[in-house]
């Protein structure tokens, strides 16, 4: 009997998954291309004028996204391939995060069978893959998705290789890998993997420590998955040292208390999108209704009763000679690195050590898991609570809390940014409501959680893509453009570069406009703008120039405008 209900579960979360999938495949080309998703390389733009610019070949991917990308470049390396094999149709460009977050909802569902049981982990699968936050970042050409998926990835084989036997060594490698690739595509791996070293640190055994063992930076003889947590440090260091490279002051916020508020309300489920006019938001009293219901599952799921597994054996220490040898290369590549940057030389240089200040991770923790160890109370405390759901009551609570309070000092709240923890909210949740002792409460906050992380689907399909809707304003001008016409752009402007996607065979007008007019007195001119509230009609130097001329046609969209202009005599 216990083996049909655990095919059950798994069936439920298999269908969530395919539901997931079709959900994010769903009008995936519906939305506007958006600023940020063309810099994904491979789309050609116009050299020199554009923002960002193309990047046809490796020479120019490999050299834009190190030094002028803040984000991190091995999502864009992997985009690169994957543009050159399926090309850079809306579809393409977007396939990625659509499969990656489909993905993410199997692994919501092994992450919450380990730590809740098989019942929550398949609430957690169908909770994710309902969950219209989660949907609206898997349908664009962004980083964020890929992210929350490598590191559900990194999480389940963490877990997998504590409590594991079988193929500990292939799940080992797939961990660091898969930490990698979380370094790759977001920068908030660092929480994350901090966080993963924290619990490993508090839930492992730990053999006697002497400090010999801290003066040598001896890996052998602490716990194996610990040992694996240092190499993945060393690993992600040059994307830490490409991080503090593009660092930007304030290149993000939002306000504290609504941000808050939004996070700890299933993870940004009915968050505000101001890209909307007028701005996309629910009434306050379901948003305060869903925050009390919201708090009261998650304290809930911290307090209830859950697996509580016995860590595996020990197993091989690595290779004496492996973790110097691996440190030593990649702190030799993150100076090369260092020396090519052409700004913060001296600080990259600093984070160049930061492979070899690895090697003393594993006694580092080892030191202090045994000084812990000495006392009863932590002992009994590790044996009840330091299992798979004090992992995840870290990452989807504590992590972004932590973050929050940071928030104070540094520029750090966008919701994007913190998808990589909402499935670990949802699964806190899903184990909270999985964990109601009676029958009936626990169906009836089941049937209300999956009724409003539903209802989050049409309003996420509300959401514009873009603050500006390039794709309807192109898709109005084409009953009247004719290929001969001149468009006025800004010149080397990161507003136009959509613009430039859509039409990408124009005859654009970036500068001397007038003399532009002059040398092409017979040609129809448009006038493509991206006015906002504050300005709802943008004059400048390119409508100036247009002075003398006839305005035929005008279309709108979502703060974007288009306009035919016609030469004086024009017809006549």
């Amino acid at each position: 009997m216990t083996m049909v209900r655990s095919r059950a579960w798994t069936g439920i979360a298999l269908g969530a998954v395919v539901a997931a999938l079709a959900l994010r495949l769903y009008d995936l080309d519906l939305r506007s291309v958006s600023h940020p998703e063309v810099y994904v390389p491979g789309i050609p733009l116009p050299p020199i004028h554009s923002v960002p610019p193309p990047r046809l070949n490796w020479s120019e991917t490999l050299s834009m996204h190190f030094h002028d990308e803040p984000h991190p470049m091995g999502w864009y390396l992997a985009m690169f391939l994957w543009t050159g094999l399926a090309g850079v149709s809306e579809w393409a460009l977007r396939l990625p995060s659509a499969v990656l977050g489909a993905a993410s909802v199997w692994l919501a569902f092994v992450l919450g069978r380990r730590a809740y049981g098989a019942p929550a982990g398949a609430l957690a699968a169908s909770l994710l893959a309902l969950h219209g936050f989660h949907l609206f970042l898997s349908q664009s050409a962004r980083m964020y998705a890929a992210g929350a998926f490598f590191g559900l990835l990194s999480t389940a084989l963490l877990l997998a290789f504590v409590y594991g036997s079988g193929r500990r060594g292939l799940t080992g490698a797939g961990y660091v890998l898969s930490v990698v690739a979380t370094a790759g595509s977001v920068e908030f791996v660092w929480p994350l993997l901090g966080i993963q070293i924290v619990w490993a640190t508090l839930a492992l055994p730990m053999q006697p420590f002497r400090w010999g063992d801290l003066v040598r930076a001896r890996f052998s003889g602490v716990h194996p998955a610990i040992q694996l947590q240092a190499v993945a440090v060393m690993l992600s260091a040059p994307e830490l040292l490409h991080s503090v490279y593009r660092a930007r002051h304030g290149a993000v916020e939002q306000a504290a208390p609504e941000f808050l508020r939004e996070y700890l309300t299933f993870g940004f489920l009915f968050a505000t999108d101001r890209n909307a006019m007028p701005a996309l938001a629910i009434p306050m009293a379901a948003a305060v209704a869903l925050l009390v219901a919201g708090l009261g599952l998650v304290a809930w799921g911290c307090v209830t009763r859950a697996r509580q597994p016995s860590p595996a054996g020990g197993g091989e220490n690595l290779p004496r000679w492996f973790p110097p040898g691996l440190a030593l290369v990649v702190s030799g590549f993150m100076v090369w690195l260092a020396r090519i940057a052409l700004h913060r030389n001296e600080a990259l240089m600093v984070v160049s050590a930061g492979p070899i200040l690895a090697l003393w991770l594993p006694a580092a923790a080892q030191a202090l898991g045994h000084g812990l160890s000495r006392s009863a109370l932590f002992v009994r405390w590790r044996a009840q609570t330091a299992g798979p759901r004090l992992l995840v009551i870290l990452l989807g609570l504590v992590a972004p809390l932590i973050l929050f309070v940071l928030s104070a000092k540094v520029a750090i709240l966008a919701s994007r940014a913190f998808l990589i923890f909402v499935p670990y909210l949802v699964i806190l949740v899903a184990g909270a409501a999985a964990g109601i002792g009676a029958r009936l409460p626990r169906l009836g906050a089941t049937v209300a959680l999956i009724g409003a992380f539903a209802a989050s689907v049409p309003y996420s399909f509300a959401k514009p893509g873009s603050p500006r809707d390039y794709k309807s304003v192109v898709a109005a001008m084409m009953p009247y453009y004719r290929p001969d016409d001149l468009i006025l752009v800004l010149d080397k402007s990161w507003t136009e570069a959509p613009l430039y996607y859509y039409l990408p065979e124009a005859r654009y007008v970036f500068a001397d406009y007038e003399a532009a007019l002059q040398g092409n007195p017979d040609a129809r001119v448009w006038l493509v703008t991206w006015p906002f509230e504050d300005m709802p009609v943008v004059n400048d130097d390119r409508r100036q120039a247009l002075a003398a001329y006839r305005r035929e046609q005008h279309v709108e969209a979502l703060r974007a405008s288009a306009e035919l202009f016609l030469p004086p005599g024009y017809g006549g």
